[in-house]
């Protein structure tokens, strides 16, 4: 992959970059080959840290349910204390996001979904 030297606009931000990125490959699905072009197109937006801190910034926003799931199980169903309750409210806090994620990918016009996504830096679209 050939990346520019010198960046387009520099001192953009982590979520700046992700939200170009998302909307460049979001716009190569129309391709014949939406992989190439969406690496095509990449290439001439970022530089190769650009791209990185973009996908790093989109990877950061995954919530890594797995993981919770082997803290739940590790502590059982008669677990008591911190642990527990962190858990539990990580849980809380995640499906509460998650509704809200849903809500900016589909509130079309009727609310400035770009105001909202900004204030909790979410990418409207990124999930897959």
């Amino acid at each position: 992959m050939t990346f520019l030297q010198d960046s387009k606009a520099p001192g953009r931000s982590d979520w700046e970059l992700a939200r170009l990125a998302v909307h460049l490959r979001g716009f190569a699905a129309y391709a014949d080959d939406p992989q190439a072009d969406a690496a095509r197109n990449l290439e001439a937006a970022f530089t190769a840290d650009e791209l990185r801190r973009a996908n790093a910034f989109l990877e950061a926003g995954r919530q890594d349910t797995g993981r919770l799931a082997a803290v739940e199980a590790r502590l059982g169903e008669d677990a008591t204390g911190d642990e527990a309750w962190l858990v539990q409210q990580l849980t809380t806090a995640w499906a509460r996001l998650d509704e809200l994620r849903d809500r900016i990918d589909t509130g079309g016009s009727l609310m400035a979904n770009t105001h909202v996504a900004s204030a909790i830096d979410y990418i409207r679209g990124s999930r897959p």
